[in-house]
C-alpha cells in the first residue's frame, strides 16, 4: 500500500485559507494599534533628536584638537647684512682703536693726541713696582723724548723752536730721574750704559740742526749722560 499524496487542488486550497488568515490577523492588529502616532509625540520626538546631534557635534568638536592653518605666513629669515651687523660695528671699533692707539704712540709734541700719549707714559711710570722697573721705564721715556726732538726738526711744524726746547726739558729730566735711581743702587748697571751710549749716538748728530739756546741744552745733556759711561758707576 503506498504513501496517500495529497492532490494538487488540496494543496492551493490550502494556501489561499492560509493568506487570508495572515491578511484578517494583520488587519486586526492594526486596528488594535491605532493609526500611528500623534503629530505633537512625532515633533518632540524630532527636537529631541536634533538636539542630541547638536550635543554630539559640539562634544566631538570639543574634544578635537586644533588644526594648523592652511596658510601661515613663513617666518621671514633676516638678511646676510643684518644677522652680520655686530660682527662688522665690533670689527670696526677694534681697528679703530688700534688705529688711534698707533696714531698716538707716533704723535709729537704740539699733535692733538699728544697729551694723551703723555698721559699713557705717566700711567706706565706710576705702575712700576719698584725703582729698578720704575728707572727703566724713565729711560724708555727718554728715547722717545730724543726721537721726538728728531721728529719736530723734520716736521717744520709751527712753533717747532719751543716744542723742541721743552721736549729737551723733558728728556732731561726724566734721564737724571731714571740714572738718580741708578745711584742709589751704589753702581751703575749694563742698561743704564747702554742707555747713556744710545742717548749719545740719538743727540749728537742733531747738534748742527739746532738753534743756540737748543743746542747748548743738547751739549748739556750730553755731557751729563757721558759721566755715566766714564765713571763706570
Amino acid at each position: 500500500m503506498g504513501w496517500w499524496r495529497p492532490s494538487r487542488w488540496w494543496r492551493g486550497g490550502w494556501a489561499t485559507r492560509t493568506g487570508a488568515r495572515v491578511v484578517a490577523r494583520l488587519a486586526g492588529l492594526r486596528s488594535l494599534l491605532g493609526p500611528g502616532p500623534r503629530p505633537e509625540f512625532r515633533a518632540g520626538l524630532r527636537e529631541e533628536l536634533l538636539r542630541t546631534h547638536a550635543a554630539e557635534r559640539a562634544a566631538a568638536a570639543a574634544a578635537a584638537p586644533p588644526t594648523p592653518a592652511a596658510h601661515a605666513p613663513r617666518r621671514r629669515r633676516p638678511s646676510l647684512l643684518v644677522r652680520t651687523r655686530p660682527a662688522l660695528v665690533f670689527a670696526a671699533l677694534l681697528v679703530t682703536m688700534f688705529g688711534l692707539g698707533v696714531r698716538t704712540h707716533h704723535a709729537l709734541p704740539g699733535d692733538v693726541l699728544y697729551p694723551l700719549k703723555r698721559a699713557a707714559e705717566s700711567t706706565v711710570l706710576s705702575l712700576a713696582y719698584d725703582d729698578e722697573e720704575r728707572a727703566q721705564r724713565e729711560m724708555d721715556a727718554a728715547r722717545q723724548r730724543a726721537e721726538e726732538t728728531a721728529s719736530l726738526l723734520t716736521a717744520g711744524s709751527p712753533g717747532r723752536h719751543d716744542l723742541i726746547t721743552q721736549t729737551l726739558d723733558d728728556m732731561e729730566s726724566t734721564t737724571r730721574a731714571a740714572l738718580s735711581r741708578v745711584e742709589r743702587r751704589g753702581e751703575a748697571s749694563g742698561e743704564a750704559r747702554r742707555f747713556a751710549r744710545e742717548q749719545h749716538t740719538t743727540v749728537e748728530p742733531l747738534l748742527p740742526k739746532l738753534d743756540r739756546e737748543n743746542r747748548d741744552k743738547a751739549n748739556q745733556y750730553l755731557s751729563y749722560i757721558d759721566t755715566m759711561t766714564a765713571s763706570g758707576r
